[in-house]
């Protein structure tokens, strides 16, 4: 869709990036890395993931951490700044091109929220943060789930 003559904003693909990137370096294909998943995953959700058009569920970094031969916390923390960059776009605030939204003076990722609404998300990612992986699966599902309702009636 455009808009006043501009294609939109495409969403940051850190992880993407990142997992191309390393998958190359080790000489491994899309296939040979979906084989390593138990169960195995196909080529195209690779490539998916890869363009940024499926995003990576957090229940695969593990697996991908061991194939990729890199901390898991590497992933998760470039997890972390591509959804704080894509919240960061769907509140109207601008994400740096590195995906980046800027960081708190402690050094971690800061998403700007307008301060109407600041203790509401401060809540929020404190609760998703205390969460165990069950409980964060299951938010990233319920919010992925609002953003589609939310974004199929923004189109109409």
């Amino acid at each position: 869709m455009i808009e006043n003559g501009k294609a939109p904003q495409k969403s940051p693909r850190l992880v993407g990036q990142f997992i191309r990137q390393r998958r190359e370096t080790l000489r491994l294909s899309q296939r040979a890395l979906g084989q390593l998943f138990e169960p195995s995953v196909t080529t195209q959700f690779i490539s998916n993931v890869e363009r940024g058009v499926t995003p990576l569920p957090p229940a695969h970094v593990p697996t991908l951490s061991r194939a990729l031969q890199v901390p898991e916390a590497e992933i998760m923390g470039l997890l972390e700044r591509e959804y704080a960059a894509k919240l960061s776009g769907r509140l109207g605030k601008a994400a740096r091109p590195d995906g980046d939204s800027g960081h708190a003076a402690n050094g971690r990722n800061a998403v700007e929220v307008d301060s109407g609404h600041y203790e509401f998300f401060r809540e929020l990612y404190e609760a998703y943060r205390r969460s165990d992986d069950g409980a964060r699966k299951a938010f990233a599902t319920v919010c992925e789930s609002m953003l589609k309702v939310a974004r199929e009636s923004a189109r109409r």
